[in-house]
């Protein structure tokens, strides 16, 4: 069969518009692996485990709320802090490590058009963070997650040797909402395995009211438990490494 030129260009189109689809899909879709591997989900095992992960902080009266909670109900948790917040805030962050959490990197400044950035602008960022992060706790994260878990392939390339760390079900508590809302959104529907996206800060772009989460983190724990469900650190869930070099009893 002859292909004529009109038919070669209709293929052509049709095989452009299919590899936008794909790169708008690997870029935009947080749990898509087509860039780079993605934790979305840790170890499903008899102990019905699901890790708490909080992003955008530290910050003042929100962040601190949530540790006096996670400390009165006995639960460790993972923090993915702004670079920028976490040098505003390092009292946070050496209280974050010194009470048993996870602190992990969410970039230096959030950046909310990043993914148009290259490879040398997403190293800074993550680099930058990694370096305040180390210095005030003595540990280099390994876990990295993307702002709004947005990534291309620069961005994964700059994030070589670390573990992208995606989340299952999110509260969506990022945005305007109640903390009804956010307990609704996450405690019927979570399984065993899941990483659950909450927030203790606020996003550079956002405008959110943070009480919301530490109003929601009670109830929602409790209901987790009340189905049999518990929340745990987030390296216990996946059996990842969660910093470059640990410390002897780091993870304990």
């Amino acid at each position: 069969m002859i292909v004529g030129p009109s038919e070669v260009v209709r293929i052509g189109g049709v095989a452009v518009s299919a590899g936008i689809v794909t790169g708008l899909y690997a870029t935009f879709v947080p749990a898509s692996q087509i860039w780079c591997p993605v934790v979305v989900r840790g170890q499903v095992d008899q102990r019905r485990h699901v890790a708490l992960t909080f992003d955008d902080g530290p910050l003042p009266e929100s962040t601190d709320r949530i540790l006096d909670i996670l400390a009165e109900q006995g639960v460790k948790a993972a923090f993915f802090v702004i670079g920028r917040r976490a040098e505003q805030y390092p009292d946070l962050v050496r209280r974050m490590h010194e009470e048993g959490h996870i602190i992990g990197n969410h970039t230096y400044d959030h950046p909310t058009h990043g993914w148009a950035r290259g490879t040398r602008y997403w190293r800074r960022q993550i680099e930058m963070t990694d370096s305040v992060v180390e210095r005030t706790v003595g540990l280099r994260p390994r876990f990295f997650r993307p702002p709004m878990g947005i990534k291309t392939w620069l961005t994964a390339r700059a994030a070589q040797g670390r573990a992208i760390i995606g989340w299952t079900r999110r509260g969506l508590d990022g945005v305007v909402t109640t903390p009804q809302r956010v307990v609704a959104r996450l405690a019927p529907r979570a399984q065993p395995g899941d990483i659950l996206l909450l927030h203790d800060g606020i996003s550079p772009q956002s405008r959110r009211d943070p009480t919301v989460t530490v109003n929601a983190l009670p109830a929602l724990i409790q209901r987790l438990r009340n189905r049999g469900l518990e929340p745990v650190r987030l390296d216990v869930l996946t059996g990842l490494q969660p910093y470059s070099h640990c410390e002897s009893g780091a993870l304990g």
